[in-house]
C-alpha cells in the first residue's frame, strides 16, 4: 500500500493549504517545515524545495526557506527565499538525466534492490 499522499502534502498543496488560512489573499510569509534535511521520499531530495518555490511565486505569496537552523524574522525585508539546496544536491547516481520522477503521488513502477534512490547532500 502506498501512503505517501495521505500523510504528506505536495508543494502546491501546502501552497494552497497556506492560502486557504488566509482567506485565499497571499499575505504573511509561508514557512516550509520538515524538507531537506534528510532524504526519505521516493522523489529527489531537491523537489520539494524547488516544487514549494515554483507554486509560491506562481500564486504571489512570500515564502521562507531558510538553511536548516538559519534564524531569520518573518516580518524583514531580507527574506530567505534563494534556493541554497541547489548549491548542495547532487542527482541520484542512477538517474537518468532529465527522465521525470514521481513526486509523491504514484509508487515508483519497480523498485531496485539497492532500495530507493538517495541523493547525496555535501
Amino acid at each position: 500500500m502506498w501512503i505517501w499522499p495521505d500523510i504528506h502534502m505536495r508543494p502546491e498543496e501546502g501552497v494552497r493549504a497556506h492560502l486557504d488560512l488566509q482567506g485565499g489573499t497571499p499575505h504573511g510569509v509561508l514557512l516550509p517545515i520538515h524538507w531537506g534535511t534528510f532524504n526519505l521520499a521516493p522523489h529527489p531530495w531537491s523537489e520539494p524545495g524547488d516544487g514549494t518555490l515554483a507554486a509560491a511565486r506562481a500564486e504571489g505569496t512570500a515564502v521562507a526557506l531558510p538553511i536548516p537552523g538559519e534564524p531569520f524574522e518573518p516580518s524583514s525585508d531580507d527574506m530567505p527565499d534563494a534556493p541554497w539546496w541547489r548549491a548542495v544536491a547532487r542527482a541520484p547516481q542512477s538517474a537518468a538525466a532529465g527522465a521525470p520522477r514521481a513526486c509523491g503521488r504514484k509508487k515508483p513502477a519497480t523498485p531496485t534492490a539497492a532500495g530507493p534512490e538517495v541523493a547525496e547532500v555535501g
